[in-house]
């Protein structure tokens, strides 16, 4: 890991987006952090190993727009460089088609799609950013292959992260590293309502109940040296659920 740049992390306050912070801050890589609570960003990076080598940005990925220019900004005068980004940001809601509306479907894009598109531009440009950038991860879900009753949009957002992800391998190679990582289900305070009445594991999941720490980890290792030939893949990280 280049320890003269930074990570850029968003949706870095949610459950999986904190342990992801802390398996990369540990692992001694030096992280910007973002989401849209600066007082939740706060106390996110005070749990980290060596707070004081971490930054934290306000961003509001459902103004895509504004969160691209704040970016933009805040590299240039900070003269920061960012050596890998992870696209952890996202909303998950189960919500069926009758309850729909453009609004609701709009900022699940805005959030999860359509801002990886407008901060990659920020990222990877040379005006702005030099030539600093080589990792980039985009947390997508094994639902975008996946069909559940309720999910159509976060299943419709997560499956376009993964055509976006292939793309961008393309156009951004072999300068960054582009993958996607697809967990299956993991407990968090967001999907706790789904376990509630759950008495025992999943049986579809042939190695159990998924820990934040899994997914984690392989973030860890898709920004590592030991990922420098892998660019453009979709890891399923989900306890054999896909295959079961």
């Amino acid at each position: 890991m280049n320890t003269t740049g930074y990570t850029f992390i968003t949706g870095a306050t949610s459950d999986i987006g904190r342990q992801i912070c802390l398996t990369l801050a540990t692992a001694g890589h030096c992280l910007l952090l973002t989401d849209i609570s600066e007082e939740v960003l706060l106390e996110t990076k005070a749990k980290l190993p060596y707070p004081e080598r971490h930054l934290t940005l306000t961003l509001d990925l459902s103004e895509v727009e504004q969160a691209e220019q704040k970016l933009s900004q805040y590299i240039i005068e900070n003269n920061i460089q960012v050596v890998n980004v992870v696209f952890a940001a996202g909303i998950f809601t189960v919500k069926p088609l009758k309850l729909l509306n453009y609004a609701f479907v709009k900022k699940n894009f805005d959030i999860a799609l359509f801002s990886i598109i407008a901060l990659s531009k920020v990222l990877t440009s040379k005006k702005i950013h030099a030539d600093n950038l080589q990792g980039m991860v985009l947390i997508s879900s094994v639902s975008a292959i996946m069909g559940t009753k309720g999910y159509t949009t976060y299943s419709a957002v997560k499956a376009g992260m993964l055509g976006l992800m292939k793309s961008l391998a393309v156009e951004l190679a072999p300068k960054v590293r582009v993958n996607a990582i697809m967990p299956g289900g993991v407990r968090t305070k967001t999907t706790n309502f789904l376990y509630e009445l759950q008495e025992n594991s999943n049986p579809r999941y042939l190695l159990g109940d998924g820990k934040k720490e899994d997914i984690a980890n392989m973030v860890e290792f898709l920004l590592s040296d030991k990922s420098r030939w892998i660019t453009g893949q979709e890891f399923v990280v989900d306890g054999g659920l896909t295959i079961n």
